[in-house]
């Protein structure tokens, strides 16, 4: 569908056609991270193709955070869609807990030649709350059914988001209603800094599954130094704790490598990755684990061995998605454009660096974020940019600018212009 094929409803009455569906969202629809419902300002999408989406008023925006960061192809990719759509004709998906299908071995194939040569084994779930869920209780059954039933702890760090489930909500920074004592018990967060992880591992170490990280955060796009994720991995196979690198939304070159690990030269021994093997075309996740972690759940099956699985592991047309998208990925030179274009991007911020209140410009490849002194500065930065027909993402007092990994030069200029614009407007906002 191209952007001026909008849907039925939003063809037959623009403001009407809005507000009737606002209505029944308000009514019916529970919105995820919100207090519950929708407000007036709401974009309502109803159509999208390459980099742009359009709203049930008939306004264009240009999507400079890929809706969920997950839009990495952008809108209306006919490649995808034409797999997509044949797959579900031929055999829409086949339970691979008693059985498997064409589709997901083939992606778990095409994805060890991606991840390799020590990350060849790939287990599929449907998100990336259900990827780190799926990692941590891998690492804590590989040491219980090697006897190391003491090693439960699993690390992670400040800042961090590994998901909305029990266990990855416990690994991430933010607060809950919930009281502590009923909570998951042995989730640790430190300071992002190699010393704590080395000062708790000297006491911990032997009590320790996993350390858990991103390369660069989906919340503000700090990024793990190389460096620094060099001698995270050092300190694991020291303490013998398994590295786990979750990659949900970097993964398939959004930082301008397939993956961010390699930018430092290292491989985990868990890869979490969702939202750019799809692309938003289906819901999709993978573990990619050793071939090593994954022999000793089979030499040990008699104690249980890996008791996990879902409904629509390895679903068959989802997989399809993945094996299109890395065709287009490929044939497009998208981690190169990536690449590319984060480096033009940062540049076109140079101007921002020097404005009083704003903290910081950084980035890598296409997830970069700009600091402001505060959320007020930073909600008001994205509510003129969305006047300007730019969306980007607020986390806190950043904003986040992750756009699809399609875009080209001329519109990664425009984002650049609009939030420099919007940026020096703020500049009399009283922030005290």
């Amino acid at each position: 569908m191209s952007i001026a094929e909008t849907s039925p409803a939003a063809a037959t009455g623009g403001t009407d056609v809005r507000a009737e569906l606002l209505a029944a969202d308000a009514d019916f629809l529970w919105h995820p991270w919100s207090p519950s419902r929708v407000n007036p300002d709401t974009v309502l999408a109803v159509s999208g193709d390459g980099c742009e989406i359009r709203d049930a008023d008939g306004r264009t925006y240009l999507d400079a955070k890929s809706s969920g960061l997950n839009a990495t192809l952008g809108y209306g990719s006919r490649p995808v869609i034409d797999a997509v759509a044949g797959q579900l004709a031929r055999l829409m998906t086949y339970d691979t807990g008693e059985g498997a299908n064409e589709p997901a071995i083939r992606l778990a194939e095409r994805i060890a030649g991606l991840t390799g040569p020590r990350l060849t084994r790939t287990f599929f779930c449907n998100s990336g709350s259900e990827a780190a869920e799926a990692a941590i209780r891998i690492a804590r059954f590989y040491h219980a059914v090697r006897g190391e039933r003491q090693r439960g702890l699993v690390v992670s760090f400040e800042n961090a988001y590994h998901g909305a489930t029990l266990g990855a909500a416990a690994s991430s920074a933010g607060a809950s209603p919930v009281s502590a004592e009923f909570t998951p018990a042995g989730f640790v967060t430190l300071p992002g800094r190699t010393d704590a992880l080395r000062d708790f591992l000297a006491g911990q170490g032997d009590r320790t599954a996993a350390v858990l990280l991103e390369p660069v955060q989906a919340r503000g796009a700090h990024q793990v130094p190389d460096d620094r994720l060099r001698e995270v991995r050092e300190l694991c196979r020291r303490y013998g704790a398994l590295l786990i690198l979750d990659e949900v939304t970097t993964g398939f070159g959004r930082t301008g490598r397939m993956f961010g690990y390699q930018h430092a030269g290292v491989e985990p021994d868990l890869l979490t990755t969702s939202k750019g093997l799809a692309a938003g075309y289906m819901s999709l996740a993978a573990v990619t684990t050793t071939e090593h972690v994954f022999d000793t759940f089979d030499t040990h099956r008699k104690q249980a061995g890996f008791v996990h699985g879902h409904t629509h592991s390895g679903h068959a047309a989802a997989c399809a998605a993945g094996l299109a998208v890395l065709d287009v990925i490929e044939r497009d030179g998208l981690v190169a454009n990536a690449a590319a274009r984060g480096t033009q991007l940062l540049t076109a911020l140079d101007g921002v660096r020097g404005l009083p209140f704003v903290r910081d410009v950084r980035g890598r490849g296409l997830l970069a974020a700009v600091e402001f002194d505060g959320s007020p500065r930073a909600s008001l930065v994205r509510r003129r940019m969305k006047e300007d027909g730019i969306l980007v993402r607020r986390t806190g007092p950043n904003i986040v600018i992750a756009p699809p990994l399609i875009i080209d030069a001329g519109r990664t200029d425009r984002i650049a212009e609009a939030i420099t614009a919007a940026a020096e407007a703020a500049a009399d906002l009283k922030t005290t």
